[in-house]
């Protein structure tokens, strides 16, 4: 088994390029040791959520960044209405409302 070794990006920069055929061995490699790999049952893995449905307030160690794209619609008043009634931070609710029902295949 090998060690992976992390190196920084000026570290990455310092190593010489590689050869034809060091691009071509690594182009060419099959894995086929897959011991450290457990298999998983079919109730394992439909027990699985999405990061940020097991994370819901994020969470410090692993900084994921969803890029937000700004939209403008037309709602219906009374619907808007409701949903800016739970107070400050509607526009965050109405996401995941709209991520719930994309994932539940309801939209």
């Amino acid at each position: 088994m090998s060690t992976i070794k992390t190196m920084t990006l000026d570290e990455a920069r310092r190593l010489p390029p590689l050869t034809r055929e060091r691009a071509a061995e690594i182009r060419a490699f099959k894995n086929e040791d897959y011991t450290d790999c457990p298999r998983q049952t079919k109730e394992e893995l439909e027990s699985f959520r999405p990061w940020y449905d097991a994370h819901p307030n994020g969470d410090p160690t692993y900084k994921v960044r969803v890029t937000k794209t700004q939209v403008s619609l037309r709602v219906d008043t009374d619907v808007l209405n409701r949903i800016k009634s739970g107070g400050p931070g509607w526009q965050t609710r109405v996401n995941d409302y709209l991520r719930k029902g994309v994932a539940s295949g309801q939209l």
